[in-house]
């Protein structure tokens, strides 16, 4: 996978709780999710409803940072050092996710899907 999760910071902290993702090669960030997951007795992500936040489409850089906020707001970047860039999106959810030992994010990688809207 070309990115990884690197850290949980300010974990049940709802305004400032956030996923830390590093790109290791440069990678459409459209293609992929994190989904909130249940954890299993055994400490694995079970199956069952989850929540997802899809990143829009947009290229990110090897050595980047992506950055995702459960919170509310505005996607935006900053630039990091020469060639580096940290990338902001937020979630939109009401409550902190990551704050105790209940649930894993997972990252998944979208090659192909389809939908369709009942009508």
């Amino acid at each position: 996978m070309k990115i990884e999760i690197s850290s949980f910071a300010d974990a049940g902290d709802y305004q400032r709780e956030r996923i830390v993702i590093r790109v290791q090669s440069d990678v459409d960030i459209g293609e992929y999710a994190v989904f909130c997951s249940a954890v299993s007795s055994e400490g694995n992500p079970t199956a069952g409803r989850k929540q997802a936040y899809w990143f829009p489409d947009g290229i990110v850089k090897s050595g980047d940072l992506v950055v995702l906020y459960t919170k509310r707001g505005t996607t935006s970047r900053k630039e990091l050092k020469p060639g580096r860039t940290a990338h902001f999106y937020y979630w939109g959810q009401e409550m902190a996710l990551w704050g105790g030992a209940g649930n894993a994010a997972v990252v998944l990688q979208i090659e192909d899907w389809n939908s369709k809207i009942p009508t």
